[in-house]
C-alpha cells in the first residue's frame, strides 16, 4: 500500500506543476533529460544508435520519445519485430481567455475576464472555486517569424466564478447555464483608475519583461487547491486534469522504470484530442508518421520497411473510462461498467470510437495474465453515446494493431476527477509488462 501511495502522491505533484498541457510536456520533457534521452527536430538528420533513447516535441503541447532496440542496426530487426507504442493526450476540458479578454462591468464595480469553453467541461463544478492562470505567452524577437515562446503560470488564486444564492436560481440545472453570461471570471474591483491592460501587465511581471513585447498569449483557467489521496484507506486520487494528464504521467514512468531489453518502446502524447485531433501535434496529423518516417531511414530503411515496420506494431491507447457511480447505476451497463480498485480497463464500442479488436484485446489480456494483473471489459449502456479517443483517429495515420485502455474514472471532464489508487498502480505494471513481455 505504501509503494501504492508514494506513486500517487508522486502524480499528485506532478499535476500540480502542470497547469496546462505545455506544462505538462515541458515537466515530462526535464524528466526525460535527467534520464538522458537526446532531444531531436525534424529539421536535422536523425543518427540513431542501437539502446538510444530519443524524444521531439511538437508546438509545446505533443511530444513523442521512444528507447531504440539494441540489436545492430544492419540485422534491421525492427522491420520484423515493429515498435510497442503507447499513446495518451495531453489537453483537458476547461476555459481559454479570448483574445481581447479584460471586461468592467461599470466604474466602481468588478473587472472581468472574457472566456471560451474548451472541450465539455462540466460546467457547474467550476463555480465558487479559487483559480488562476496558465498558458503561454508570444514575445517579440529579431524575426517576425520567429517570435519568443514563454511559459506562464500565475499560480495565486485571482480569479472566481461565483455562483448565484440558491434562492435567485427557480431550480435551474447544469444545461441551463450560459458559458458566455455565466462562467466569466472575476479577477476583481474595479474603478475609474483601473488600467485596461490589467491581464497585460500581470503577464509582463509575472514574466519579469516590458508589457509592450507582448503579442499574444494562450491562457486557460485551472483551479489551484492540490489534489489529493481521499477515502478511509487513501483508496482514491482526487485532482484536476485526470482526463487525461494521469495516463501521460503512467506512460513516461512506466516508459522510464522499464528495463532494458530487445524491444523497441514509444510513448505518444497528442494534443487537440478533446476537439479536433487534427490541429499541430493531433493524432490525426502526421505527426507520429513522420517520426516513424525518420526512425526508419536513419537506419537505412525505405517506404516499404516503414509499411511493414506499422503493420508489425502495436500501439496500446490510453483514456479515462467512466466507472460505475453508485448513485447513478441507471448510466450503468448491466454486464460491462468497470468498478474501482478491481482492475485496469479494457473499453469496447461496436461503433469503432475505440480501435480495440478481439485480437487486440486478446493481446492485452494475456499480457495481464502472465504478469497477475487484474483488468476489466467494458462498454457503455446502448441508451448512451461513449467517449471518442485518439486510437480512431491514429488509425487515419498509422493503421497498426491497438487496444484501448484505461481505469475506472468518477466525474469525467469535472473540475476535480477520481480514480483509484490500486488502479493507477495496476495501470503502470500492466504498461511496464507490456514493454518486457517476450515474444514467443
Amino acid at each position: 500500500m505504501k509503494e501504492q501511495a508514494d506513486r500517487a502522491n508522486d502524480f499528485i505533484d506532478f499535476i500540480a506543476k502542470s497547469p496546462t498541457k505545455y506544462h505538462a510536456i515541458n515537466n515530462i520533457k526535464s524528466k526525460l533529460l535527467k534520464h538522458n534521452f537526446i532531444p531531436l527536430s525534424f529539421d536535422n538528420k536523425w543518427e540513431l544508435s542501437p539502446s538510444g533513447k530519443y524524444f521531439i516535441e511538437q508546438d509545446n503541447s505533443a511530444l513523442i520519445a521512444f528507447c531504440m532496440s539494441p540489436h545492430d542496426f544492419k540485422e534491421q530487426s525492427l522491420f520484423e519485430d515493429g515498435i510497442r507504442l503507447v499513446c495518451a493526450h495531453t489537453d483537458s476540458p476547461t476555459f481559454k481567455i479570448k483574445p481581447v479578454a479584460q471586461m468592467i462591468t461599470t466604474p466602481g464595480h468588478y473587472m472581468q475576464l472574457n472566456t471560451q469553453g474548451y472541450a465539455w467541461p462540466i460546467l457547474s463544478t467550476w463555480f465558487d472555486r479559487p483559480l488562476s492562470l496558465a498558458g503561454r505567452v508570444a514575445l517579440k524577437s529579431k524575426s517576425p517569424f520567429k517570435p519568443t515562446i514563454r511559459l506562464i503560470d500565475i499560480q495565486d488564486p485571482i480569479l472566481l466564478i461565483p455562483n448565484i444564492a440558491f434562492h435567485l436560481t427557480k431550480g435551474k440545472t447544469e444545461s441551463g447555464i450560459s458559458k458566455q453570461k455565466e462562467m466569466l471570471p472575476i479577477m476583481g474591483m474595479a474603478n475609474r483608475e483601473t488600467n485596461e491592460n490589467e491581464l497585460f501587465e500581470l503577464m509582463a511581471k509575472k514574466l519579469n519583461i516590458d508589457k509592450e513585447n507582448i503579442l499574444d498569449y494562450e491562457l486557460y483557467l485551472y483551479p489551484v487547491d492540490k489534489g489529493q489521496l481521499v477515502g478511509i484507506n487513501a483508496d482514491f486520487i482526487v485532482t484536476p486534469r485526470q482526463d487525461d494528464l494521469i495516463m501521460v504521467y503512467a506512460a513516461s514512468e512506466a516508459l522510464i522504470n522499464s528495463p532494458a531489453n530487445d524491444t523497441t518502446k514509444m510513448i505518444a502524447f497528442f494534443d487537440a484530442e478533446e476537439e479536433t485531433n487534427s490541429t499541430q501535434g493531433g493524432a490525426d496529423t502526421p505527426f507520429l508518421r513522420n517520426t516513424l518516417t525518420k526512425i526508419v531511414k536513419s537506419i537505412g530503411g525505405d517506404e516499404e520497411n516503414l509499411i511493414r515496420l506499422i503493420s508489425r506494431s502495436f500501439a496500446v491507447s490510453l483514456d479515462s473510462s467512466f466507472a460505475m457511480h453508485p448513485n447513478y447505476m441507471e448510466c450503468s451497463d448491466p454486464t460491462c461498467t468497470p468498478i474501482m480498485n478491481k482492475g485496469v480497463v479494457i473499453k469496447y464500442d461496436a461503433n469503432m470510437h475505440y480501435a480495440t479488436t478481439a485480437f487486440s484485446s486478446a493481446v492485452f489480456q494475456e499480457i495481464c495474465h502472465k504478469n497477475n494483473i487484474p483488468y476489466q471489459k467494458a462498454a457503455a449502456n446502448s441508451d448512451l453515446r461513449t467517449g471518442g479517443t485518439i486510437s480512431a483517429f491514429m488509425q487515419t495515420q498509422v493503421e497498426m494493431n491497438c487496444v484501448e485502455v484505461g481505469i475506472p474514472t468518477w466525474a469525467v471532464h469535472s473540475a476535480y476527477e477520481s480514480c483509484g489508487t490500486k488502479d493507477f498502480y495496476n495501470l503502470i505494471r500492466s504498461l511496464i509488462s507490456f514493454w518486457n513481455q517476450i515474444k514467443e
